[in-house]
């Protein structure tokens, strides 16, 4: 998993959960329950599919590791909390994890049902409507029933209808659509060879439901929402026009963006084998976005030692050098949006001020080793960096000597060492380290950051 994907992950299980591990039937191995919720949240969303889409078709992903009942992947009604419940519960395991509905509960839900029975109607209406309107699909239905003539089974979807060779099922998302059904949908479609294309009546992008998002994240992040707005403009253009919200990726560590706009039908692209409809292939969009970001974080090093090198010998005072701290002034020649580019590590270690507090002298050090000079360092010749390595900073001598194996700069060394005085200093600091003298202990305070811009001398002996 790559840094910036690391920053996008949290925790979305429960505080407590009764069952804390599960067993994987795929790999015969106990998991923590934590370790698979703790991912993007797109991630989780596509394992709780999964593993509803399993159980329908009489699989289980997961069992309970104390009596082997599967379970299914669950989340509290208030947040967005998950966790593993049996799917039976018969007082053999010591984990609960099924309730019953209160009156209340059951009384809302039916409420809720002949609530949205109307908007029901009109959407099934306006999806007709709108297939008529655009003159490229047959057999238009709604409510027909569909029969498999793989399984013999059948559904009746909302609306149907042919799509040159292809049958294509509307299927009308209201908040009653739980995710056994649309498990159950998917897994009918997918074996029948038509598709599934769920469309929605609203979709708010601050105030999503689990139902929406359970949608949303197996449709490639894509919802599809028909309106009396979109019947109207459809019979107006001759043509099945939706409105698309898609997620778009963002630089950590901000969220997505949800983008929206009125498409054609005929623009998206139709997956039979995902069961998916979709106008943005978000999937295929942040794999590229990461990638770019991936070439942009192997490049940066580069740019950080073009700039550092520039400044090195202009911007620093001889007490800055000695204190061993340098505040990056505002005027620096980079764009401090590319601060970014650090890894989330090194901000953890450095923080995500405006102004950045980082190892000066030992960065000195280490480019003056690159290149075989004295980089913003007082000092002549190369040879004096050296000494000034093993009296001021002998923590840092052994990595020190990883760069001088690294750069070829030993015969270097060996031609300024006219005096003699390094040979003999580099026998004293080898026995010191062999009777290991703690003056000689590696300082692992930047350890993340040298590897990072130096990671041609990764890794750093320890």
């Amino acid at each position: 998993m790559t840094e910036a994907a690391v920053t996008s992950c949290r925790n979305f299980g429960v505080e407590v959960p009764a069952i804390p591990n599960v067993f994987d039937t795929d790999s015969g191995a106990e998991v923590h329950a934590d370790f698979l919720l703790t991912a993007e949240e797109e991630a989780v969303m596509q394992l709780r599919f999964e593993v509803k889409r399993l159980i329908k078709q009489d699989r289980a992903k997961f069992l309970c590791p104390e009596c082997f009942v599967p379970v299914s992947l669950v989340s509290m009604k208030k947040a967005r909390r998950f966790y593993f419940r049996h799917l039976v519960e018969d007082g053999s395991c010591s984990a609960i994890t099924r309730g019953e509905l209160s009156q209340a509960e059951i009384n809302a839900r039916k409420y809720n049902g002949a609530k949205e029975s109307y908007l029901h109607r009109e959407m099934k209406k306006w999806v007709a409507d709108s297939l008529h309107a655009s003159g490229k699909f047959a057999d238009i239905a709604q409510e027909a029933r569909w029969t498999g003539p793989i399984t013999g089974a059948w559904r009746k979807p909302d609306v149907s209808a042919m799509y040159g060779d292809l049958k294509i099922a509307f299927e009308v998302q209201l908040s009653t659509t739980f995710l056994d059904v649309i498990a159950e949908r998917w897994n009918f479609y997918q074996q029948e060879g038509g598709l599934v294309v769920w469309v929605f009546a609203r979709f708010d992008d601050e105030r999503r439901r689990l139902t929406q998002d359970d949608l949303f994240f197996i449709n490639n992040q894509n919802a599809l929402i028909v309106s009396k707005d979109t019947r109207d403009a459809s019979v107006a253009a001759s043509d099945f026009l939706l409105d698309c919200a898609w997620s778009e990726p963002q630089p950590a560590p901000f969220l997505p963006t949800v983008r929206r706009r009125r498409v054609s039908f005929f623009e998206l692209k139709l997956d039979t084998e995902l069961q998916q409809a979709y106008y943005i292939d978000c999937r295929g969009q942040k794999a590229e976005f990461q990638a770019t970001l991936e070439e942009e974080r192997r490049r940066w090093p580069a740019y950080f030692e073009r700039w550092w090198l520039e400044v090195a010998d202009t911007e620093r005072t001889q007490e800055d050098q000695e204190d061993n701290v340098w505040e990056f002034p505002e005027c620096a020649p980079v764009n401090w949006g590319d601060w970014g580019m650090l890894d989330e590590s090194c901000l953890a270690t450095y923080g995500r001020a405006h102004a950045l507090y980082l190892p000066v002298a030992m960065l000195n050090v280490f480019y003056s080793a690159k290149h075989g000079r004295p980089i913003g360092i007082r000092r002549r010749h190369f040879i004096e960096v050296a000494h000034y390595v093993v009296e001021s900073y002998p923590r840092y001598l052994r990595w020190f000597r990883r760069a001088l194996e690294v750069f070829g700069r030993g015969q270097l060394l060996a031609e300024q060492d006219q005096s003699g005085k390094w040979a003999i200093k580099v026998k004293r600091y080898k026995q010191a380290m062999k009777n290991r003298e703690a003056r000689y202990e590696v300082d692992e305070t930047h350890r993340t950051l040298f590897e990072w811009l130096f990671p041609e001398l990764a890794p750093l002996p320890r």
